[in-house]
């Protein structure tokens, strides 16, 4: 539990860091990305790690990791001009909302 809170504060502190540097949009897109691709990865370890784990359970996490990921690049592709500032704040705050979640039900199937 210790390492998928720090993984997520290390995820979290990355995006953050890209987002300030108002990098372009590629790099976000990357970044989301990569925190997909982590979340991805923990999963399928804590699966191999627990074999007792319910394949459908593991099958709806990962959906919903690969539907934030697919929600969160759509919604950086269509930024509203005029409040670009509070736009990506408020994405940044989703992201670590919807990777919390993902994070707490990977760890509530072991």
């Amino acid at each position: 539990m210790f390492a998928a809170v720090q993984e997520c504060s290390y995820i979290a502190a990355n995006f953050n860091e890209i987002r300030t540097t108002m990098a372009k949009r590629r790099t976000l897109k990357k970044a989301i990305n990569e925190v997909s691709a982590d979340l991805l990865i923990e999963l399928i370890a804590n699966k191999q790690g627990h074999p007792n784990i319910a394949d459908a359970d593991v099958e709806n996490i990962a959906l919903s990791i690969l539907t934030m990921q697919e929600d969160f690049i759509s919604r950086l592709s269509h930024v509203d001009k005029r409040q670009v500032k509070r736009f990506f704040n408020q994405l940044t705050e989703d992201l670590n909302v919807c990777t919390n979640e993902i994070i707490d039900q990977i760890y509530h199937l072991i």
